[in-house]
């Protein structure tokens, strides 16, 4: 049995559906998927995508990503009525987007979905902000700005707070020989680095920035994720919404993001490693331990 991981599809685009619909003409029956968000802002392309990703795979795990939240139109009252709805959808189709342990070579493997978001600075104190010189501060480019709505009603709404509180912590007592947690959104700042603390090169910026106006730290995540895994003994941590593959150890955690990202992205060479397709990070055939 394989794990394999994946996020950031944005099947709104027809080469990301192309590409999707490529990588899953061979069986994976046997094996599970990890998908960290952002299918698409399209609440049925998102049901009619994730119907045939699980039709072939012995399971899949779900967490949604900030474009799976957008609305668009009146047919949500706001984006946690549409996150509720989408939690209903995959209950009934089977996408697992709550804590289960999997037994794989009599080994317990523990896999849990954390819900979350991601907080501003200026929100508090968990946010992932490094200033980054000639940023907007205003970050009006942000789409989520405008598609993206909580609840009126809850002045003091924290997104990343509500979500990370719907993880089950009950029943934790059981061993598990392998834990993976999987968000969204980033755990902490070094994941948004090749290295860290930064340092700015001003030609490497010009050369490689997508948007020199944008500061991605704004709205990359929340360091309350970095806790909640952590005291939840996660051994492996798969993310995505930056759109940068990266794979790394921090103080005995390995962090994993695996991204299809925009075409464009690709043309340009800002997304790696995304040639052979699905990630594994896990294959109980090729170690006694499965770990790739």
């Amino acid at each position: 049995m394989k794990i394999y991981i994946i996020s950031d599809l944005h099947l709104d685009y027809k080469a990301n559906l192309e590409w999707l619909n490529h990588v899953l003409y061979r069986p994976y029956q046997g094996d599970i998927l990890l998908l960290a968000g952002d299918i698409s802002h399209n609440y049925q392309q998102i049901k009619r995508e994730l119907k045939h990703i699980r039709s072939k795979f012995k399971k899949v795990f779900f967490t949604p990503g900030n474009h799976d939240l957008w609305i668009h139109n009146h047919d949500w009252t706001d984006s946690l009525e549409k996150f509720k709805a989408l939690m209903e959808f995959c209950e009934s189709e089977d996408v697992t987007t709550k804590r289960e342990d999997i037994l794989i070579n009599n080994k317990n493997i523990r896999i849990i979905p954390l819900h979350a978001w991601y907080t501003e600075p200026g929100q508090g104190d968990d946010h992932l902000y490094w200033p980054k010189p000639g940023e907007d501060k205003s970050n009006r480019m942000w789409s989520d700005n405008v598609h993206i709505q909580w609840p009126a009603n809850e002045r003091d709404f924290s997104p990343v707070k509500y979500f990370l509180a719907l993880t089950e912590e009950n029943n934790m007592d059981k061993k598990a020989d392998l834990i993976i947690t999987m968000s969204h959104f980033l755990p902490r700042e070094e994941m948004m680095f090749s290295e860290f603390p930064p340092k700015v090169n001003p030609e490497i910026m010009k050369k490689y920035d997508r948007n020199p106006l944008f500061n991605f730290s704004r709205v990359a995540g929340s360091n309350l994720i970095e806790n909640k895994l952590r005291g939840l003994k996660s051994n492996i941590h798969v993310y995505g919404h930056q759109h940068i593959n990266r794979d790394r150890v921090i103080e005995g955690v390995r962090y994993i993001s695996h991204c299809l990202g925009y075409p464009s992205e690709r043309r340009r060479g800002l997304i790696q490693n995304i040639g052979a397709g699905l990630k594994i990070i896990f294959d109980s055939d090729l170690h006694q331990n499965g770990l790739i």
